[in-house]
Formats: structure tokens, sequence, C-alpha cells
């Protein structure tokens, strides 16, 4: 059975951001959330484990690679895909090396193109990661509990040493 992905997308301009909306909503299991507001998408990414963020660059609140900065803290292993009609320089530099996007994506954007860019993120996605997250959570507990085992352990030499 397929797992659905899970995109967000963040720009301030609502006829762009249902646009988007339109052009992805027919890749299959995905699911879309849309947002005009970096903080909310933000305080979404608390509550959901997305695939993709596609964020605009140029956002009134905060631009789009401050919100993918704040946004890799919470979900680090994201995909990240940036938006943008104006974009210098310094701001595509800012993008790869501080946002660290996977792509840069000029407006207004191919419907193919976005389409097929997408579907091959989410299948390196699965092709890359492991098949649910509960595997690695379980490979992570088990750390976890093997560290305080050894933990115990070294306090009860110690605690025979002081003896």
């Amino acid at each position: 059975m397929n797992r659905t992905h899970h995109i967000i997308l963040v720009d301030d301009d609502r006829t762009c951001l249902r646009m988007l909306k339109k052009m992805l909503g027919s890749i299959p299991n995905c699911e879309i959330d849309a947002f005009t507001s970096a903080s909310s998408a933000l305080e979404k990414s608390l509550q959901v484990d997305y695939d993709i963020v596609i964020s605009d660059y140029m956002m009134p609140e905060m631009d789009g690679i401050t919100f993918l900065k704040k946004f890799i803290k919470s979900q680090p292993r994201t995909s990240r895909i940036m938006l943008s009609s104006y974009c210098t320089k310094e701001s595509l530099y800012g993008a790869v090396n501080e946002a660290q996007i996977l792509r840069y994506i000029e407006k207004p954007c191919n419907e193919h193109a976005l389409r097929a860019i997408i579907s091959q993120v989410l299948k390196e996605r699965n092709h890359n990661q492991p098949a649910s997250r509960t595997s690695e959570m379980l490979g992570i507990i088990q750390n976890q509990e093997h560290m305080i085992e050894n933990q115990a352990k070294e306090i009860e030499r110690l605690k025979r040493a002081v003896a």
C-alpha cells in the first residue's frame, strides 16, 4: 500500500497558492496544506510530518529563506523548494546555502515541470528513506535503552568502588 505524502505550500499571494494547490492536487497519494502566513505554516509543521515544503521567496511576514531556516529546525528531512518571480544572485545563494533548498523554481511556473519535479522528489524520498518512521524511532529507542543500561552498569561499578 502506498503511503500518503504531505506537501505544505506557503505563499502570501492567495491566487498563486490556489493555482499551486490545483496544479499539485491530482498527484496520487498526496495531501496538500496551503498557508498565506509563514507563522501559521510553522505552527502546522509541529503537527504534521511533511515530505516537501514549497515556499515563496518574497513574503511580508518573513522572507522564504528565514521561513525555511526555521522550518528546518522542526523538519530537517523535508525536501525544500523555493518559488520566486524575483531572484537576485544573493537571494539564490541564500536559498541554497542557508535554507538548503533542493530546487529553485521561477514564477510563473509551468504546471508539467512543477509536477515532474514534485514526482521526482517523492520518488527519491521513497527510495532513500525508511518505509516508515516507526522503524527509525525504534532504532533510536533501542540505542537509548542500550546507553541507559551502560550508564546503570557504570553507576553500580562506581558505587562498589566507593564502598
